[in-house]
């Protein structure tokens, strides 16, 4: 089937067998400095970490177009990927315990002033095959579609607090299943002999129980900056999803939308800047809500290299797993590659998943008005 099993039930398919990784989207920027943007996240993805730092903002802001890829770096596999084997048996015996991740998403919005406007379109998919003998297959996939809208507030001295609201839209598969059911068996002959790609999406969600879903979120922030001629220091905290419930709306099999889980996050960085070239450091402590995370997991750590005012060279360490890229800002056009790492596992190093991301926006305009 050489490929064709991964790249079909990605169609309706994304994950994180942990629900630490359960985002309505990321940073480019901050996928490459490990994450640790929440006192950071003045790009187009503030509502996404903190809507206190739209309290710092200027003018208009808006981007137009913007489509970010995340998959996993399959270089770091080559051999895995370059033969996935013609039967069930083959894929498991190639894949067991290798997650595979593959997500696709936008987030057009704009600025005006203190306020900010968001749209969500998501869609993720991430599998994993467990257990040699009885191979089951981890699924999460979360499609979403929906808005944020945010409003930074200017408290006294240097301090500002935010709020948001969402509206999501959300399509789901999410469970275990066994590779060697008849079920599974079955559905893969089916994809076999489909004849037309429109086919997998509706032979996938049968099989395996897609649920439909929708619900309003509140967001809540803080931050604090404070300047000293160019340089700049801040720390953030943000609680998102205080209240983001899914009420399931329609199931072929009597399944639930994924829940959003309630996160608090706290972050400092601080920024060198002289003449054109910087240097940003950057950290988080995640997941302030849940004591049962391993503490190892909590911490975001980032940095960033500002060669030129177009040209950076990004890096971090997300709960232990290296990222690093560059970023291009051309003006209307802004672009992001690199590579990052994700502890997906409820345990510290239980497991890992290698990602590649590309990020391109176009149309990107920022005036002073």
């Amino acid at each position: 089937m050489k490929f064709n099993l991964i790249l079909l039930m990605s169609i309706v398919c994304t994950s994180a067998y942990s629900l630490n990784d359960r985002y309505f989207s990321r940073s480019p920027k901050a996928l490459l400095m490990g994450d640790a943007f929440t006192s950071i996240a003045d790009d187009e993805y503030t509502l996404y970490y903190n809507p206190a730092i739209l309290a710092r903002h200027k003018g208009l802001s808006f981007w137009a177009i913007n489509p970010q890829i995340t998959v996993t770096n399959i270089l770091s596999e080559s051999d895995k990927f370059s033969n996935t084997g013609s039967t069930t048996g083959d894929f498991v015996d190639n894949f067991v315990d290798t997650p595979i991740h593959i997500g696709l998403n936008a987030s057009p919005g704009f600025k005006l002033g203190r306020f900010g406007f968001t749209a969500i379109v998501n869609n993720q998919t991430n599998m994993n095959v467990v257990n040699n003998y009885t191979p089951m297959l981890d699924i999460d996939h979360h499609y979403d579609r929906g808005f944020i809208a945010g409003y930074g507030f200017p408290l006294n001295g240097d301090l500002a607090f935010g709020m948001s609201v969402k509206y999501v839209q959300r399509e789901s598969i999410f469970g275990t299943y066994n590779l060697l059911s008849s079920t599974t068996i079955d559905l893969i002959d089916r994809i076999s002999n489909a004849d037309d790609v429109s086919e997998y999406s509706d032979l996938l969600a049968d099989a395996f129980g897609k649920a439909e879903g929708s619900a309003w979120g509140v967001d809540f922030g803080l931050d604090y900056v404070k300047r000293k001629g160019k340089n700049l220091f801040t720390m953030g905290l943000s609680i998102l999803d205080a209240y983001t419930k899914f009420n399931t709306t329609s199931s072929s099999r009597q399944s639930s939308v994924q829940a959003q889980p309630l996160k608090a996050n706290f972050g400092a960085s601080y920024l060198i800047k002289q003449a054109g070239f910087g240097v940003l450091f950057s950290g988080d402590i995640r997941n302030l809500e849940t004591f049962e995370l391993d503490f190892s997991k909590r911490i975001r750590l980032g940095s960033e290299l500002i060669l030129t005012p177009a040209l950076s060279v990004l890096a971090g360490l997300n709960s232990g797993q290296y990222s690093y890229g560059i970023k291009l800002d051309l003006g209307a056009v802004k672009t992001y590659a690199g590579i990052y790492g994700v502890d997906i596992g409820e345990r510290a190093n239980q497991q890992t998943s290698q990602r590649a991301v590309i990020y391109l926006s176009l149309l990107d305009f920022n005036f002073d008005v």
